[in-house]
């Protein structure tokens, strides 16, 4: 039959449902393999019981009929499977049904990584430092509110002094914000050059052994508490909080900021201007809200941050009011993975040249974390003194 015989008169003149009425006695509702292969049996001996008799289990013919069961069954479940994951009460699959949630402009959260406060407990430095009476406070372990020393706090003072950048001292924060009513100074410590501020440790939470980071926090231009962007020679703050109820109250002192999971790091090259590219990011268990993007300069050193901006509605990367055009949207995948989504070049730029993809990875889970089971976590951070020499400050912290 030609193309153009077949188009028209069975596309259109004839009616399809009519077409199979030839073979009403079939059973088309037939799909498993045992139940396909009885009913082209049953419809060979009616019809053709002369030209096709020989039914035994040996037989060639009957090869042909078990195959084409075979082909019959499979091709029904791939079909009804695929029909199953075209609806959100029937899907079972997870990349499914974030498409379908896609559809409506619903981006689904990935898991949220436990964070808090660790309250510093003691402080201790290698740096040669003494206070009004003299006494060199290197290497001593100094307390915070301790009552058997009656000068812990200008110690305690001294030693985070000497920590900081120069323009900052206890009472002269970087920045502050009052927070439910507890005032939030930042301090700044001097960092050695060309590393990332991120420490690392380890602590059993309801059996297991889970990893942490200390990270930067900060509260410029929000309303609340958040990690600085991380960068090598970034900043690193620790927090003085002050709840007016005295040095011995658990929201009063110094505070350092933990988010559980690991942060890593991916560099990606773009050699050709793609508009709308997608970078997909493999990897597991990346959380919702810790994603950076630089872009690198010359030489390889994080320049730009680039801006995430919603994955919804008018407000993702392909139409957005923002006069800001390094801006890029994050798409949730199954396993927590993601998809970076990138401009246009009509509202947003296209990225070309080399980028660095940071990222927290977490597990996911739900616990409860009780102060008992972050007790005395220690954390060195090496820093530049006021002579230029490097230094470490040694913290112990203690969730309360």
């Amino acid at each position: 039959m030609a193309i153009t015989t077949r188009q028209t008169g069975l596309l259109v003149n004839e009616d399809w449902t009519k077409l199979y009425q030839t073979f009403r006695n079939a059973d088309f509702q037939s799909y498993d393999y045992e139940t396909l292969r009885k009913s082209m049996v049953d419809y060979l001996r009616l019809y053709y019981p002369e030209d096709f008799n020989d039914f035994i289990e040996s037989s060639e013919f009957i090869a042909l009929i078990d195959l084409i069961a075979f082909l019959g069954q499979s091709l029904a479940f791939r079909g009804d499977l695929n029909a199953r994951e075209n609806f959100m009460d029937t899907a079972q699959r997870r990349d499914s049904v974030l498409k379908l949630a896609k559809l409506i402009s619903y981006n689904p959260k990935r898991n949220i990584s436990a964070s808090g406060f660790l309250k510093i407990d003691s402080v201790s430095t290698t740096e040669n430092i003494f206070d009004s009476n003299g006494i060199n406070l290197a290497g001593l372990v100094i307390n915070w509110a301790d009552s058997s020393n009656d000068n812990w706090l200008e110690q305690f003072t001294a030693v985070l002094n000497a920590s900081f950048v120069a323009n900052q001292v206890i009472g002269k924060p970087g920045n502050s914000k009052i927070i439910n009513g507890i005032t939030n100074d930042e301090y700044q410590i001097n960092l050695v050059n060309n590393i990332l501020a991120t420490y690392a440790f380890e602590t059993n939470v309801e059996g297991s052994q889970t990893k942490f980071e200390m990270v930067s926090p900060t509260t410029a231009g929000q309303s609340y508490v958040y990690e600085v962007a991380p960068r090598p020679n970034q900043s690193f703050n620790m927090i003085y909080k002050n709840d007016n109820l005295g040095n011995g109250s658990n929201n009063t002192g110094y505070f350092m900021y933990f988010k559980q999971g690991e942060l890593k790091a991916q560099d990606i090259s773009f050699q050709e201007s793609i508009p709308n590219r997608v970078y997909s990011l493999n990897v597991d268990n990346i959380n919702n809200t810790d994603i950076w993007v630089y872009s690198l300069d010359n030489n390889g050193v994080p320049s730009v941050l680039w801006t995430e901006v919603p994955a919804v509605g008018v407000t993702n990367v392909i139409y957005n009011k923002s006069t800001t055009r390094t801006v890029y949207q994050v798409n949730s995948r199954a396993s927590d993975q993601i998809d970076i989504v990138f401009g246009d070049g009509s509202f947003a730029d296209i990225p070309q040249g080399n980028f660095r993809i940071y990222y927290r990875v977490s597990n996911g889970l739900t616990y409860k974390i009780t102060p008992d089971e972050m007790q005395g976590i220690v954390v060195p951070i090496n820093y530049i003194s006021r002579n230029n020499r490097v230094e470490t400050i040694t913290v112990r912290a203690s969730l309360r």
